[in-house]
């Protein structure tokens, strides 16, 4: 991985972090809170294990990576051989990047499909590099075949119970009942707009008493 990579343009990383904000959110959805979370995705730690088309180690830093566990929050590495392959990884491709993401002969795309990583996505929020702005990939035995979008233009998980979408305003996730999650800069707007809508709920039944 390259420093661009693994720093980018401030819009890259809030598009890397949406996203794992998104998937976290999603998998605490319905949980009572001493539950543990159902999934954890995990941005820009090592992973150990994963090996060029020559054999060579390759120690990869991926945007987004999920695992469909609980996972140690301290943790500052990860392990193929040890702690098995995530479900998902999502790279948010960059100028510098690119190449090395779509590559499946020489480049991630064949060192995760060596790793038994089960579905891979290439995020290009920009559009420049094709027009769908997301290229996504399925292991089928053993080999990335094309994961087409569903009828809503979202990619479905088959491995955790989200789906991910390009739209105008970036990157967006979304349950599989079709719920959104907030994304970075939305939570308060929305706190906000809650706040007046009960201060309106409010006003409005005290009206009400008083014409009682």
């Amino acid at each position: 991985d390259t420093e661009e990579s693994v720093l980018g343009t401030d819009r890259h990383q809030t598009t890397i972090t949406n996203i794992r904000w998104g998937v976290n959110e999603a998998a605490n959805i319905g949980l009572a809170p001493e539950q543990p979370a159902r999934w954890h995705a995990l941005s820009q730690i090592a992973l150990i294990g994963c090996v060029r088309p020559d054999g060579t180690p390759y120690r990869v830093y991926p945007d987004i990576f999920v695992y469909a566990r609980p996972v140690d929050p301290e943790r500052g590495s990860f392990s193929i051989h040890s702690d098995g392959p995530p479900v998902l990884v999502a790279e948010v491709l960059s100028e510098g990047t690119y190449e090395a993401d779509l590559d499946l002969e020489n480049g991630k795309g064949f060192s995760y499909a060596h790793a038994g990583i089960s579905e891979y996505l290439t995020i290009d929020y920009t559009r420049r590099l094709f027009p769908e702005g997301i290229r996504a990939l399925r292991l089928v035995n053993a080999v990335y075949q094309p994961w087409l979008p569903d009828a809503n233009g979202r990619w479905q998980s088959q491995r955790i119970d989200i789906a991910i979408s390009l739209e105008d305003d970036g990157v967006a996730v979304y349950t599989l009942d079709g719920l959104r999650i907030l994304r970075e800069g939305e939570v308060e707007i929305e706190r906000a707009l809650a706040r007046a809508e009960r201060n309106r709920i409010r006003e409005e039944n005290a009206s009400l008493r008083a014409e009682i």
